[in-house]
């Protein structure tokens, strides 16, 4: 198991039993006690436990931080994402419409986008916390595709969306999703995402997966369409050689 995956474990576990000892911790993933001091350091400097006593626990609203579901998610494997981001731009091609959606790691790859100065493109988003970011960059266009806010995963979605996404051509897309299934299809948990997602790749004239390794062959809810309707898949250097070698018998470009 590599580092960030067992991170991603413990967080798991601090949800359910609120409190975890560092002994317990040990013995769960097999490694040893400096290790885990490490990955409860770093996780505290990431705003997404507290270190106490002997172990650590999970932050509550009370304490006064409050997470949403979106910025836990934001934070979980934030250096892959940026990896992932920073191979993305090269697509971003001057002088086309691009759809970044609601996603994290398309969130990283949005501002990333904002703070390379790459002008002459429309942005087209269903992500208001993308919207949000637009405002400290006025020089780029930016448009919402409206629709119903939904909190807890911060997108926008809904008979608007759809109807919107409908009306346009894109020129490039920039999605991610829950995984990539053994069987090379892109899946998702959400049944709304999974409409948009499907409807984006079908309008755009080029898609860019963005997928950090800890996603990959993960199998989700619902298949929302063949790796092969992408035209690459963007993953970090976490990859392994055998995942790599699976994903080529989509056919696609992997970057």
């Amino acid at each position: 198991m590599i580092p960030e995956e067992r991170r991603d474990r413990i967080l798991s576990l601090l949800r359910e039993e609120e409190v975890c000892s560092i002994k317990s911790l040990v013995s769960e993933f097999g490694v040893s006690r400096i290790t885990i001091q490490r990955d409860l350091t770093m996780l505290e400097e990431n705003g997404l436990l507290t270190k106490v006593h002997g172990g650590a626990r999970v932050l509550r609203q009370e304490s006064g931080v409050f997470e949403t579901r979106f910025n836990i998610r934001y934070k979980q494997n934030y250096r892959k994402k940026l990896e992932i981001a920073k191979k993305a731009l090269v697509y971003a091609r001057p002088q086309g419409c691009i759809f970044i959606d609601s996603s994290t790691t398309a969130h990283v790859f949005g501002i990333e986008v904002f703070r390379q100065n790459i002008h002459d493109i429309v942005i087209v988003t269903n992500a208001p916390s993308l919207l949000s970011e637009a405002t400290a960059y006025p020089d780029f266009k930016i448009i919402s595709t409206g629709g119903e806010l939904l909190r807890s995963f911060s997108m926008y979605a809904g008979e608007w969306v759809m109807e919107f996404l409908d009306s346009i051509n894109i020129d490039c897309a920039f999605i991610s999703a829950a995984g990539v299934s053994e069987e090379l299809k892109i899946t998702t948990g959400h049944r709304e995402l999974s409409s948009i997602l499907l409807k984006v790749i079908q309008k755009s004239a080029e898609v860019n997966l963005l997928m950090d390794s800890t996603k990959l062959f993960r199998q989700g809810m619902i298949s929302v369409a063949g790796l092969s309707d992408c035209t690459r898949i963007i993953i970090d250097s976490g990859a392994t050689e055998v995942q790599k070698n699976l994903l080529s018998r989509s056919g696609i470009e992997i970057v």
